[in-house]
């Protein structure tokens, strides 16, 4: 089932446009986004003040997960991320079914993400529907991924830098406006709200793998890509923390649980700058813009690898001539992703987002630690206890996701096996 470079041909070559900065700069715009400006409130609710603590404990499961990303990335530098570690590492299968689940998660999080964009453009126009600013943004994202990676990449790096200048400016002028007792009670739903909103807000953190989805359009990606999710990591780790004690000490979290606008609800309960709530609604709108394009980049990019492993409909790996982009594979995903809008609500679609894209990151720490254990020389082999560690993590974080996020998962991953059986059989025959 592996790919065969020979059969490739020029219609699916990629070009390496993407430097460092493009890089890490692809990893923020994909982590800070709707998770900080849209999930925290949902998180919040969970766990009260105590969102820190989840916030934190997020943070330490994904950064296990990112270490075996980074090992993976520095070794097997192709297009496709996770899919491809597994495909080359464990077995073709279960290279397919990560590929699946990633598919599925990243497209559901593009909905998540549209529908967090659209609440806040809403914020500033209520005249306007929420859904069809979601599909709308969805729409035109897919048109300028189709023009080019490059393209893409400098309109991203310049809304990441936006989005930074606003969440640093709320922290800062927010510190000054503390309501301490807003703390207390610091864990009203105890240790299983903690636990709760720290699986949901794992979404946040989510897009640090987005740049080994690119790798073959990334320069020197065996240095540039682990380089470029430790540093996205580990800057977006402090922004979240910093934003989350100081949006917790602003606004009772009760009044948070259900808005798909917490930041800018802590600045209006408790700043009161009416332009420090206009700048960072803009923000949150430039926010998850770039997170919608990085996560359409990201999509496009694994359908066009198992296109070119004829694990999808060739179709997916058609290049276009001029831009030399998988157009096929970003019009289509993004089509599908502009229509799932119309049939969910934020809370469902981040859980269902979370069981996928968990089960996906619990495979690849799986697969670093085979990979660890298998090549003693080149890694030590006490080092994967890490990926046992992040294993474990995701896998335990599972177990606190909405019981509609194991149904539809488990319902994905099963047609995922019908179809992987149904085209092996058919390519056997042929």
């Amino acid at each position: 089932m592996k790919a065969n470079t020979e059969n490739r041909g020029e219609m699916t070559e990629l070009r390496r446009n993407l430097s460092l900065f493009d890089a890490t700069a692809l990893a923020i715009g994909a982590i800070v986004g709707a998770g900080i400006f849209v999930i925290s409130g949902v998180a919040a609710g969970l766990a009260g003040p105590a969102v820190i603590l989840a916030i934190i404990i997020a943070g330490i499961v994904s950064s296990f997960t990112a270490y075996s990303f980074v090992r993976l990335s520095s070794k097997i530098a192709e297009e496709g991320g996770p899919y491809v570690y597994a495909k080359i590492v464990i077995s073709p299968f279960i290279g397919f079914i990560t590929g699946w689940l990633w598919l599925f998660a990243n497209i559901v999080a593009g909905a998540t993400v549209s529908l967090g964009l659209a609440s806040y453009v809403s914020s500033l126009l209520p005249v306007i529907p929420i859904v069809p600013i979601a599909i709308s943004s969805i729409l035109i994202l897919v048109i300028l991924n189709i023009v080019g990676i490059k393209q893409s990449s400098i309109f991203n790096a310049v809304l990441v830098i936006l989005k930074l200048s606003a969440l640093a400016l709320f922290i800062v002028i927010g510190f000054s406006h503390l309501n301490f007792s807003l703390y207390e009670p610091f864990s009203p739903n105890g240790i299983k709200g903690v636990l709760s909103s720290a699986a949901l807000i794992f979404f946040a953190y989510t897009g640090f793998g987005r740049p080994a989805t690119a790798a073959e359009e990334i320069k020197d990606p065996k240095h540039t890509v682990p380089r470029s999710i430790v540093l996205a990591l580990v800057l977006s780790s402090i922004v979240y923390i910093l934003v989350g004690i100081v949006s917790t000490g602003l606004i009772p979290y009760q009044k948070v649980a259900n808005s798909g606008s917490p930041i800018t609800d802590a600045i209006e309960y408790g700043i009161k700058i009416y332009w420090l709530k206009i700048f960072v609604s803009f923000a949150a709108i430039v926010a998850t813009v770039s997170v919608l394009l990085t996560t359409i980049i990201g999509v496009s990019r694994v359908s066009f690898a198992m296109a070119r492993d004829n694990l999808l409909p060739k179709v997916f790996s058609k290049m276009h001539k001029k831009f030399s982009t998988p157009y096929l594979a970003i019009l289509i995903t993004g089509i599908v992703m502009a229509i799932l809008p119309l049939f969910g609500n934020l809370k469902q679609t981040a859980n269902v987002t979370n069981f996928g894209s968990l089960l996906v990151y619990a495979i690849v720490n799986f697969t670093a630690m085979i990979m660890i254990i298998k090549d003693p020389q080149k890694f030590r082999r006490y080092l994967a206890i890490i990926p046992v560690l992040g294993l474990v993590s995701c896998t335990a974080l599972l177990y606190f996701l909405a019981p509609i996020s194991w149904m539809v998962g488990i319902s994905w991953i099963v047609v995922g096996c019908i179809y992987y059986a149904t085209i092996r059989r058919h390519q056997k025959m042929s």
